[in-house]
Parts: C-alpha cells; structure tokens; sequence
C-alpha cells in the first residue's frame, strides 16, 4: 500500500435476501470503502446505505471471545424505513406481485451499487481494490455493471492464509484480533496505525457494517503489508491463545 502503487480502496459490501423469497433474491442493502493513497497520509471514508421500503433478511454471525464464531442470527429489517432487529419466520413467503417488487428493487439497488463505484473512482482515482472474501463482492459488482478488468484487485483473506500457511481461511473477526483493531473517539486504531475517522461516518464504525469492516480492511491491509514481521509475531501469539482457551474448555 505505498503511494507510488496508487490509491487503493478497501471495499466491503453487506447483502440481504429480500424477506418472503427464501433467499432467492438477493441485494445489496450497504457498501462502504476506505480509499488510501493520498499524500497526506490520510484515508478518505466513503458508504451508501441503499434505503429501499422492503424488508429482508439480515443473517450475521454470532462473535465471542477472540473473534471465534458461535452461531447465527437471523433477523429482518427494511433499510428504507431504518428499521432492524425485526423477528424472522423462515415460513413467510411473498405473493406473486411482491415476487415483481422484489425483484425490480433488488435490479435497482444493483444500479445504484454501480453508480457509487463509478463515482468513487471518478473522484479518488482508483488504481487497486482490496477485498476480504470477495467472492459476493466481486459477483455483485459484475451484476451491478462495474467492471473491474482495469484494476488491481487483492483478497487479504487469501493473501493473509498464505502467509500464515494455513489450510482454512481466517474471518474478518479474528483477523481484526489479530491487529488489535478498534473504534473509539472518532479513531480507528491497531497495533501500529491511528486514524481520525470524519463524524458523519463515525456511528457507522462496527464488526459487520459496510463501513465498519471496509475500516477493518483498511487496518488490516497496514498491519500485513507494512508491518509483515509484526503481524505474524501477533498471528502466532493470538493461535497460542486460542488453543489456550480451547484447551480450558475441555477441562470444564
């Protein structure tokens, strides 16, 4: 991530399947981006939040101790009236107009997920993307007509699980143990970097928000790429502690 490498932006995207189609229509419901690269050594944030009446299905890990997932949640929300947390019955099924709606505000949430693209490298020209798991991401931005062909694209799970010559990927929660990530005071923060982070996005700094995690992405792409050496150290320090922990478990 130097400058001479040109700007890199750290996307991450959060989707929903539209509540009653049992997951077969799916849409972004949020993107978020940390672009790096300028001369002042600051990132510039940037998110939408794409605000549509219609109620999907939200499914978020559970998280505890060390970033190890214990389960899943399942919920509802309607971005366009800012509702959230709302109780999920896996029977629920929309009728045959709402299969349409559906699917053209899905289409439309789409469009504007290519629009935001377009306008974020048009103002901060863009040369590289960094992804966590770009699978979805990468999906989504093909559907939604943004074409990626003319830049650099890195998956920092991939690159990281090479690194630590693991067999299975590490999540976004227990890589961000790893760097000691947080958010307090209108700062990200990790073991080797701090940075102030602009108010109006300030609220949205969280584990599995748009911003949030292209925020993580962002800390994480530093602490690999800059400080290689230190990261493994904690890499190696934090593994220790899970199977610390784990082996307590099995006592009790």
């Amino acid at each position: 991530m130097n400058h001479e490498d040109g700007r890199i932006a750290c996307i991450d995207m959060e989707f929903g399947h539209v509540y009653g189609t049992h997951r077969n229509v799916v849409m972004p419901i949020e993107v978020g981006a940390v672009v790096y690269g300028r001369d002042d050594d600051m990132p510039a944030f940037a998110g939408r939040i794409f605000a549509y009446d219609i109620e999907v299905e939200v499914w978020q890990n559970r998280i505890g101790p060390l970033g190890v997932r214990t389960g899943v949640k399942t919920s509802v929300a309607n971005p366009g009236k800012g509702q959230d947390g709302m109780p999920y019955d896996p029977s629920h099924r929309l009728g045959g107009r709402e299969w349409r709606r559906a699917r053209e505000v899905a289409a439309a949430s789409f469009t504007d997920l290519g629009d935001f693209m377009r306008d974020l490298c048009d103002e901060d020209e863009i040369s590289r993307f960094a992804f966590f798991a770009r699978g979805m991401e990468t999906k989504a931005l093909a559907r939604a007509g943004f074409d990626l062909s003319g830049y650099r694209c890195t998956d920092l799970q991939h690159e990281v699980r090479a690194a630590l010559g693991m067999r299975d990927v590490l999540s976004l929660d227990r890589a961000s143990c790893i760097i000691d990530f947080a958010h307090a005071q209108g700062e990200i923060l990790s073991r080797h970097y701090r940075y102030p982070v602009p108010e109006v996005y300030d609220g949205r700094i969280s584990p599995h928000t748009a911003v949030g995690d292209a925020s993580r992405i962002f800390l994480l792409a530093r602490e690999f790429y800059a400080e290689k050496d230190g990261f493994l150290t904690a890499a190696g320090e934090y593994f220790s502690e899970c199977a610390a922990v784990a082996a307590k478990n099995q006592e009790v």
